[in-house]
């Protein structure tokens, strides 16, 4: 399987994270900081754990610290790919 652009992890995150919410895609702003969203730590883990599993890599519980928003997460982890 080829790595996975930014803009494909982009869209996974904005459909995760608007699913925790219970908003759509369209209400998620890829610059706001997660923190904007109040996803709890349990919340953010399930996240890491999901990417680790979907982009079959193991990443830092501090990852949506040290990439706060949609897009550094997304940039940072199509270089990772």
């Amino acid at each position: 399987m080829s790595p996975r652009t930014a803009e494909e992890i982009q869209r996974w995150l904005v459909e995760r994270v608007a699913g925790f919410l219970e908003v759509t895609p369209a209400d998620i702003d890829v610059r706001a900081p997660f923190q904007h969203y109040g996803l709890d730590s349990m919340e953010q883990l399930r996240i890491i754990g999901e990417l680790e599993t979907w982009l079959k890599g193991e990443y830092e519980e501090t990852l949506l610290r040290q990439y706060p928003t949609i897009e550094s997460l997304a940039a940072f982890l199509a270089k990772a790919g």
